[in-house]
């Protein structure tokens, strides 16, 4: 994006905030009001973890992935790919409590 955030600064950041003491880093990236809404249908379930992907390496905190993580499966692929550390999930557990023990009976999302 025109004018937008390097991924040196970006690193250059999370090093900064490790430096100051944090002990995890979220990667969740853009907004709502964003080009691209992060949280949108079109976009691609997990589109956005290879930004945490790239960011490993970089500081030895650990990451944390982010934006249309809604579905175990898709959480399950990027944990298992080595993309993140963790994934972050918050809409699908609010649309539907069993979530996790839908997923761990093998009854799906």
């Amino acid at each position: 994006m025109e004018n937008g955030g390097t991924f040196d600064e970006t690193v250059q950041l999370a090093q900064a905030i490790e430096a100051a003491g944090a002990t995890i880093i979220n990667t969740g990236i853009g907004w709502h009001e964003a080009r691209i809404p992060t949280i949108a249908t079109p976009v691609p379930r997990g589109a956005f973890s290879w930004v945490t992907r790239k960011l490993k390496g970089h500081v030895t905190v650990p990451l944390v992935t982010t934006n249309r993580i809604n579905d175990p499966q898709v959480a399950d692929d990027i944990l298992a790919r080595g993309d993140a550390d963790m994934v972050s999930m918050a809409r699908p557990f609010l649309a539907d409590a069993e979530l996790l023990s839908k997923a761990q009976s093998g009854r799906g999302g």
